[in-house]
């Protein structure tokens, strides 16, 4: 005979489990998108909406790679939707520790989307300078291109692959164990 409790602990395991496989499947999911959205092979239909008005001919082509990109998170709006959606009940099974690992796929987004805007705001930077290093270390943000001036190199993948290992060490256990009632059923 089932008991309110026994009822009562399936269900939560039950909700723990959606919530469990929503998370990684978002973690799996955010290799795909990122790699997507880091591409560098820019297409023209990505920068083709561009506004170009009052810009030189050698602003807008200074543009176009970073205004792709940006177009890229859009296209993928909805992944990131549903990454804040699931965040504060990702939290709310395994602890507001995990705040913490979903800020770091936020972070990530962050980077590249800064990145993007000083490579357009950024015309001409002189080697030597500040300015020349944040463009070196936005390249790098973006696409994962490392030099010697680089100095922070692969932040953006390190905060990904951080992200995938800390959802996957949560919930890769719960999401991949076989449930079993305690009556053995």
């Amino acid at each position: 005979m089932r008991t309110f409790d026994k009822w009562r602990r399936e269900k939560i395991h039950e909700r723990k489990l959606e919530v469990a496989f929503e998370a990684l499947t978002l973690a799996y999911e955010s290799s795909m998108v990122f790699d997507d959205i880091r591409r560098s092979m820019i297409r023209e239909y990505e920068w083709a909406d561009m506004p170009t008005e009052g810009m030189s001919k050698e602003q807008i082509e200074r543009s176009r790679s970073p205004y792709a990109l940006i177009s890229r998170f859009s296209r993928h709006s909805e992944f990131f939707d549903r990454v804040l959606k699931v965040q504060p009940r990702l939290m709310a099974v395994f602890g507001p520790a995990t705040e913490v690992t979903v800020n770091k796929l936020h972070q990530a987004r962050h980077l590249i989307q800064m990145a993007c805007e000083m490579l357009i705001e950024i015309p001409d930077p002189r080697p030597g300078t500040g300015e020349w290093d944040l463009i070196l270390q936005a390249r790098s943000d973006i696409w994962g291109v490392n030099s010697s001036g680089v100095k922070e190199p692969e932040r953006v993948t390190k905060l990904l692959r951080e992200f995938r290992a800390e959802i996957e060490a949560k919930c890769g256990p719960l999401v991949n164990q076989e449930y079993k009632s305690d009556d053995g059923e």
